[in-house]
C-alpha cells in the first residue's frame, strides 16, 4: 500500500511551487516529474517488494552526460562540487551523472519535501550551466 501521507505532502509541495501535480504524475503510482528551468526532475515515492512496509522517497535529476575527454579534471569538478551540496549529492550512474536525494520515507515532513524538491531542481539547473560551458568540447558529437 501507498504511502498516502507522503504522496499527499509531495502533491501539495508541488502545487505549492506552481505545477499541477496531476499532470506531473507518472505512469506509476508514486512518480511525479517535473521540469525546472533547463532541468527535469524526478520525484519517486517507492518500496522493494522483499520489503512492502518501508517506503523511501528520492529526488533526482539528470545533470549531464559522462565527459569523453577532461575525466580526471571533470571528477575533480563534481567532487568539489559535491562538498557544497547540502542535503543531496552528486552520483554516476552508467554513462550519466545526477543530482540525487534519497532517504527512508519515515517520519518525513512536508517542509523537508519542500526542501529537497527546490535543492534538486536548482542545483542541477545551475551546475548543468556551469559545466556545459567549463566542459563545453569534453563531449563527442552522438548522431
Amino acid at each position: 500500500m501507498v504511502n498516502y501521507v507522503v504522496t499527499d505532502y509531495i502533491e501539495k509541495s508541488l502545487q505549492e511551487i506552481g505545477f499541477d501535480p496531476r499532470s506531473a504524475r507518472g505512469e506509476k503510482e508514486g512518480q511525479w516529474t517535473i521540469n525546472y528551468k533547463n532541468s527535469t526532475v524526478w520525484i519517486d515515492l517507492f518500496n522493494y517488494p522483499q520489503n512492502p512496509e518501508k517506503y523511501y522517497f528520492q529526488v533526482m535529476s539528470p545533470l549531464c552526460r559522462m565527459v569523453d575527454r577532461q575525466k580526471e579534471e571533470f571528477a575533480i569538478d563534481l567532487l568539489e562540487i559535491n562538498y557544497l551540496l547540502y542535503g543531496c549529492w552528486i552520483c554516476k550512474k552508467d554513462d550519466w551523472i545526477y543530482i540525487l536525494h534519497l532517504r527512508e520515507a519515515d517520519n518525513l515532513q512536508k517542509s523537508e519535501i519542500d526542501n529537497t524538491i527546490e535543492r534538486v531542481a536548482v542545483y542541477s539547473a545551475e551546475y548543468w550551466g556551469k559545466l556545459s560551458f567549463k566542459y563545453k568540447d569534453a563531449w563527442d558529437k552522438k548522431e
